[in-house]
Order: structure tokens, then C-alpha cells, then sequence
């Protein structure tokens, strides 16, 4: 994200913010607030042109009113101007008012939908990862209907940098949820699947995010997605904590991508491959022999990562078993009694429920 200078400041704002907070009543707020009000659409309204600066700081007044409790009923089409800005922090504002404030119905969204599609097409990181923002958090089926079918092509693109690729995968992730009949699948959902052997770990996680809830309802379509699953948990779970050391949240390697993979592996049975099962059994045992190693922090962030891909690996377990009690490795059997033991440790309810599948 780009750095904001001392210039970007607006000192305006910040003495509109004091001087609600100074008020010793809810009646002098509502006073000072509408004065405020007045003087805005007086600017908006003047026959002088506001430049971007007096737009950014009006509409973030706007703004901070919005969340304080009043309805904003003008503005909007200044925050849309601010969209067209080559600043990064007047097109934040004009993205975030929009997010926060405009109506899916509202007859600005083909101005703002023509404006997301000029940054989208920028290839701009900074300001595609903005227009990307501003789909998923509006999130409509309008949204969806003009974004399906472009957020994928920048998802697989070979020249879309990490942080788009981050944003896009979620993006994408969101408009499915809202409207999972708009999102087509196509030649992209291969290519997508391959993400997950992405250097970059955070694309990685954002991938398994999206690449989970697509291999819910298409299984079929994701299914190579597991040898790739397998492998990129085996790197994870043998690796050492300097080796991630980016990702690595007190003491556990990559707790979140780990359970993410592990959730997405659940979404399949167990592999028939004998090296690939015999591969995941490995990762399993591993969380498991893990589990019962003295704890490297006393501090309860520690605990709970290491017990969510605990958690995450015996619930694996589980989906296995009761899909095919046969094709569970034998090797896990052994490590039944050691799990009984740490969830006691833990909870005992927790052992008990288990034990009762």
C-alpha cells in the first residue's frame, strides 16, 4: 500500500471529529452534526469547483456521519468523481463511501461499474486491488453479473501480481457465495487448482479458500486439487518454524493454511493412490506426534493454533472413516488412543464426543 504523506492529513476532519467528541450532549452533537451537514451540501452545491482534496475530506466527514447513526442522503455522486482520481487516497475514500453508503439499486452503478472496469483494466496493482475490494464488499448480483467472468481471467493471469491474485481469489469467493449461478466455470477452474503450489503462501490461502467452496458443490471439476492439497500440507507440517518464519504464528507453521487444507481435503474421500495416502497419513501423524510435544509457549495463542489443525487433522480422520472404514490406513489406528489422551487434556467432553462416532 502506498505511503501517505504528511500532505494527505486533513485537518479539517480531524477538528470535525474533536468537535463531536467534545459535545456534552446528544442534542449539541445533533447541532454541531447538522451545521456540518449544511455547510457540505453548501460546498457540493457552490458554483466553485472542488478539488479532490475538498471532495476526499467532505465525503469522509460524510462518512464518519454515516457511522455515528444518521442517514446520508447526498454525496454519493462526489464519491463517485473520486473513483476517476489518480490519487491513491482520493480513490480509497471514493471506493470506501461507496461500499459503505450506495444501494445495489442505486443509478449510480453503472458509473461505478464503469469505473471499477477502468482500474481493473489499469494493471495497476494498488488500484485493482481497490476496485477488487469494492465488488466483494458490495458483493450484488449486479456486481456479479459484470465482474464473474473478468475477476477469474486476473485470478489465472501469468502476469497478476500476488497481491491482485490474493484479492481477486477472494473476490471471486464472495460473488460465488451471492450468486453462484452467475459464476461460470470454465477453462480458469484447472488453471486455478495449480495455485496451490504458489511460492507465495497468502495467494496460497486465499486459493484454498475459494478453491473449497467451489469443490463443494463441483467435485469433480476440483479433484486434482487433493495430490496438490497433500503435498503443500506435507511442506507445511515437516517444515521448521524458520523455514516459514513469515507464517508462522507463535511457534506453529502456517495454522490457517493448514486447516484450510485440511477442510478441502475433506471435501474428497481418501486418495486411492497408495503414495499419496501413504504421503497424508504421514502429515496426520505428524499433527498428531506434534500434539503431544511440551508446548514451546505458555501464552494461550500457541494452544489454540496448535489445537485448530489438531482439530482439523481428527475431524480428517473422521470424514475418512465414515466414508470407507476399510481404506483408513491401520497406521492411524494406533494413534486413536494417543488423540483420546490430548482431547482429555484438553476437554474431556471433547473425547467423549469424538469417541461416540
Amino acid at each position: 500500500m502506498p505511503a501517505v504523506s504528511k500532505g494527505d492529513g486533513m485537518r479539517g476532519l480531524a477538528v470535525f471529529i474533536s468537535d463531536i467528541r467534545n459535545c456534552k450532549s446528544k442534542e449539541a452533537e445533533i447541532k454541531r452534526i447538522n451545521k456540518e451537514l449544511a455547510n457540505i451540501r453548501s460546498k457540493f452545491k457552490g458554483d466553485k469547483a472542488l478539488d479532490g482534496y475538498s471532495k476526499k475530506k467532505y465525503v469522509c466527514k460524510l462518512l464518519f456521519i454515516f457511522l455515528l447513526g444518521h442517514d446520508i442522503d447526498f454525496g454519493h455522486m462526489e464519491a463517485v468523481n473520486l473513483l476517476s482520481s489518480n490519487k491513491y487516497t482520493e480513490k480509497q475514500i471514493g471506493y470506501l463511501f461507496i461500499s459503505v453508503l450506495v444501494n445495489s439499486n442505486s443509478d449510480l452503478i453503472r458509473l461505478i461499474n464503469n469505473a471499477i472496469k477502468n482500474d481493473l483494466a489499469s494493471r495497476n496493482p494498488t488500484f485493482m486491488n481497490l476496485a477488487l475490494h469494492c465488488i466483494a464488499n458490495v458483493g450484488s448480483r449486479e456486481m456479479a453479473e459484470a465482474f464473474a467472468s473478468e475477476v477469474p481471467r486476473i485470478l489465472v493471469a501469468g502476469d497478476t501480481m500476488d497481491s491482485v491474485k490474493q484479492s481477486a481469489a477472494l473476490c471471486l469467493l464472495r460473488l460465488y457465495r451471492s450468486s453462484p449461478d452467475l459464476v461460470p466455470m470454465g477453462d480458469w477452474t484447472a488453471r486455478v487448482v495449480h495455485l496451490l503450489n504458489d511460492q507465495h503462501l497468502g495467494v496460497v490461502t486465499a486459493a484454498t479458500s475459494l478453491i473449497t467452496t467451489l469443490a463443494q458443490k463441483n467435485p469433480d471439476d476440483f479433484k486434482t486439487s487433493v495430490s496438490l492439497a497433500v503435498a503443500r500440507l506435507s511442506r507445511i507440517v515437516s517444515s521448521a518454524s524458520i523455514d516459514l518464519q513469515d507464517y508462522t504464528y507463535y511457534f506453529v507453521a502456517a495454522p490457517w493454511l493448514s486447516v484450510k487444507l485440511l477442510r478441502l481435503l475433506q471435501c474428497y474421500p481418501p486418495p486411492e493412490d497408495a503414495a499419496l495416502r501413504g504421503r497424508l497419513t504421514e502429515c496426520l501423524e505428524t499433527i498428531l506426534n506434534k500434539a503431544q510435544e511440551p508446548p514451546k509457549s505458555k501464552k494461550v495463542q500457541h494452544s489454540n493454533a496448535k489445537n485448530a489443525v489438531l482439530f482439523e487433522a481428527i475431524s480428517l480422520i473422521i470424514h475418512h472413516d465414515r466414508l470407507v472404514r476399510s481404506t483408513v490406513p491401520v497406521t492411524l489406528s494406533s494413534h486413536f488412543y494417543s488423540i483420546q489422551k490430548i482431547l482429555l487434556k484438553i476437554n474431556p467432553l471433547c473425547s467423549f464426543q469424538f469417541f461416540i462416532f
